[in-house]
């Protein structure tokens, strides 16, 4: 970790430590890869939340670059803004040369991801190119122009994973989306819940505070704030919305933008104005790519795996590369076998 993105954490801790909670900020640093589930539950495990938060805080100060910029997110997507402005002179400035990591994206791509709040890819991860170039096609399709492109799908089918992996890509964000790419993780939300969502959007568009130096107070006045945030700050930007569940939500977010979202039911761009592309995700996998999730999980060969992981999968109907509550089910049928 940078030294000045270190002495930040370190100026700041105690009011980290009093203030913060961590169930929720840790959901959002596993997702982006950077906290472990062992180091959770050592965290979980600290007696009060005062010592839970300084536990949290002890292991970031021993982590990367991304770790800080993963937590400083995460405590802009829960609410924690005074919090989070705390931090934000220390956020440290990552490389964006070419090279490739040991999974193929560049630092460029990483950068661009983890300043957007956009999820790492999952521990057990098997690609499923031709979803991921549709979804890039119908991007493609919106040329430069506001629109909305959905992906939809049962629960679980990996309609999130699919919609990271869709950006993950150096070439395609260089030619339609150099602004960047603004993660929202939606969910089931009531007006009060809409509206913490936007002022936190609104406060990661405009770290600076050049528009404003208050929140907007209603879903309106968020609506215009981010309508502004996007022509001014963030032209040629794309706006993911993970797990839309109602229509009346999107109206908040119909502002002239590029607009990704996952939900369960396509019928939510309805009452939207704009080009709209969809992308359906099957319910399940094929047999093939159920097998070769099965292998990773349990780090063999696709090759090596006895007869009755054919019936294994056959049994689960497994649907998603990250789905773990499918693939703690599997590796508990695997040990029964």
């Amino acid at each position: 970790m940078d030294t000045k993105a270190r002495n930040c954490l370190l100026q700041h801790r105690e009011a980290l430590e009093r203030d913060v909670k961590t169930s929720y900020i840790m959901d959002h640093m596993i997702s982006d890869g950077v906290l472990t589930v062992s180091e959770e539950e050592k965290v979980k495990n600290e007696p009060t939340q005062r010592q839970r938060a300084a536990m949290l805080i002890k292991t970031i100060l021993e982590k990367d670059n991304y770790s800080y910029i993963s937590f400083y997110n995460a405590l802009l997507h829960e609410g924690y803004k005074d919090l989070a402005y705390l931090l934000h002179g220390g956020i440290p400035v990552l490389s964006s040369s070419n090279g490739k990591d040991s999974g193929g994206i560049t630092s460029y791509v990483r950068t661009v991801l983890c300043e957007g709040g956009v999820p790492q890819r999952p521990v057990v991860f098997v690609t499923r190119k031709k979803l991921v170039k549709a979804i890039q096609q119908k991007l493609f399709k919106l040329s430069g122009e506001p629109g909305w492109v959905t992906i939809y799908g049962m629960a679980g089918c990996g309609k999130s994973v699919l919609a990271a992996e869709a950006v993950r890509d150096h070439s395609f964000l260089e030619a339609f989306f150099p602004g960047g790419v603004h993660w929202v993780s939606v969910g089931k939300q009531d007006k009060s819940g809409l509206l913490m969502k936007l002022q936190n959007l609104c406060t990661r568009l405009d770290q600076d505070e050049n528009f404003s130096q208050r929140l907007p107070l209603n879903i309106e006045e968020a609506k215009d704030r981010l309508r502004i945030l996007m022509l001014r700050k963030h032209p040629r930007s794309l706006l993911i919305l993970d797990d839309v569940w109602d229509p009346w939500v999107l109206k908040a977010f119909d502002n002239q933008c590029q607009i990704l979202l996952t939900t369960r039911d396509k019928s939510v761009t309805d009452s939207v104005m704009g080009p709209k592309y969809v992308v359906p995700v099957e319910s399940g996998l094929e047999k093939e790519k159920g097998l070769e999730i099965l292998s990773l999980f349990v780090n063999m060969k696709k090759a090596d795996l006895p007869e009755q992981a054919h019936s294994i999968i056959k049994e689960c109907k497994v649907v998603e590369c990250c789905h773990w509550g499918i693939l703690t089910d599997l590796l508990h049928k695997w040990n029964q076998s």
